[in-house]
């Protein structure tokens, strides 16, 4: 128990019966936002921005008002409807957290706090790359309901593999509709074998995973809400194993799209057991055994200038057949003896001399790395930081970009496996470090 937010809680109630009209903008700064801070004509437009965004309008406003606003809701907690706070803090998300990085990913914890003090299921209203920017228990905002298998699959797919399949440049217009249904239906071949006694790939998962917290780290709270959260869960989007095997089904299974559809190149694939990589054959052969176009030939519609080029149909006679054969041996005779004749008289005239032609060796390796450099731009620095494990530079680069390692690393992969057709980043265990084949030149 503390008292130092007391008064804030007590004037939080009041303000959220106050109404609102429309003034100018006032500008706000603060490092902790307070309504004892605010000016009469800084209280009045906080009053009308609040009023419009929860109308859905967005006027021109600072950081400091979302922040206040933030804490208006989280110290209001059951003295409002809970589920509409909730959603309202959804949207200062979706709204806010591109053009405030420092509400990015507070705010996401904050919301996952606010839920479970509430018993509340995560808002609806959320954009679906809140995950990414959720450091601790982004599992709260991942929906796995066991008994929708495909919905599980596309979560997998979307949450719990280092690779995404559509940033393939064959995954085009013409392409993606087979990409989408042959590797949903690779990966439900492939958890039918990870998920024994009907539990959801218990062959890679356990729910010992555990985080404890304190409620609303780094936000203005009384005493009334701060608890400690203890959580124990399912850490299935966190699971190295986990991320590694599915990433290399979906690779494997894309290898095998783009050997139905005639492209040469292959994707790295590491880490599957034989018995994973003969269900998924199995499923393929059956799969495009039922697509693959059928070579029909037609029959073509005779147009009456046909009959000139047919074959006469004649009886076969012997004697006709022999003078064939001696005319045309006499035909080749002669043809021989014209041909040396020309060949002896060719040779006294002149002599031919060949031009020597220089063969270039060609590095399409790496023509393809120096590609990948320059399309790395601002990243690159980030990957050579990987190469050396340099983890104080890789950190420090985070921090200058304003991103978590994880990020920056997706997007290096979907930047290589655009330029190269296979990721250049790995998660080992224990950090991330660049695939041997590709660092030579990086």
């Amino acid at each position: 128990a503390y008292n130092v937010y007391s008064d804030f809680l007590e004037s939080a109630k009041k303000y959220a019966q106050k109404e609102a009209s429309e003034v100018p903008y006032v500008p706000y700064y603060s490092y902790v936002p307070q309504y004892d801070q605010l000016s009469e004509k800084q209280s009045a437009y906080y009053l009308w921005w609040r009023e419009c965004f929860k109308k859905g309008i967005l006027i021109k406003t600072d950081l400091s008002y979302v922040l206040l606003y933030i804490y208006e809701i989280i110290n209001l907690g059951d003295d409002q409807d809970i589920y509409e706070a909730r959603d309202i803090l959804a949207q200062l998300w979706n709204s806010y957290h591109k053009e405030y990085a420092a509400i990015s990913s507070k705010l996401t914890v904050w919301i996952c706090d606010f839920c479970l003090l509430h018993k509340l299921s995560p808002p609806q209203n959320l954009e679906s790359d809140v995950v990414k920017f959720t450091p601790s228990l982004s599992e709260f905002f991942i929906d796995i309901n066991e008994n929708d298998p495909r919905g599980c699959t596309r979560t997998l797919l979307k949450y719990g593999t280092e690779y995404n399949y559509k940033t393939s440049k064959f995954a085009t217009e013409k392409n993606i509709d087979i990409f989408d249904r042959h590797i949903l239906g690779a990966m439900l071949t492939a958890i039918k074998i990870f998920s024994k006694d009907g539990k959801f790939l218990s062959e890679l998962i356990s729910d010992d995973s555990r985080v404890t917290r304190n409620a609303f780290e780094g936000a203005l709270c009384a005493s009334k809400w701060k608890y400690e959260i203890d959580v124990r869960y399912f850490s299935f989007s966190r699971s190295n194993e986990l991320r590694f095997i599915m990433g290399d089904i979906v690779k494997y299974s894309e290898n095998k799209i783009r050997a139905f559809i005639g492209v040469k190149s292959r994707l790295s694939v590491y880490s599957l057991s034989f018995e994973l990589q003969t269900a998924l054959n199995v499923y393929f052969e059956n799969a495009f055994a039922a697509e693959r176009p059928v070579n029909s030939k037609k029959k073509e519609e005779k147009h009456e200038y046909d009959v000139l080029y047919e074959v006469p149909v004649k009886p076969f006679s012997l004697s006709d057949a022999k003078k064939i054969e001696n005319e045309s041996w006499k035909t080749t005779n002669e043809l021989i003896g014209a041909f040396e004749e020309e060949s002896a008289d060719a040779e006294k005239e002149c002599t031919v001399s060949l031009p020597t032609i220089e063969a270039k060796e060609e590095h399409p390796r790496e023509t393809e790395d120096n590609d990948l450099v320059k399309a790395l731009g601002e990243y690159l620095e980030f990957a050579q930081a990987v190469k050396y494990g340099d983890n104080k530079k890789i950190q420090d680069i985070s921090k200058s970009l304003g991103m978590l390692p994880e990020a920056i690393c997706d997007i290096v992969n979907e930047i290589s496996v655009e330029v190269i057709g296979d990721i250049l980043i790995e998660d080992n265990g224990e950090g991330f470090e660049m695939i041997e084949y590709y660092a030579d030149n990086i």
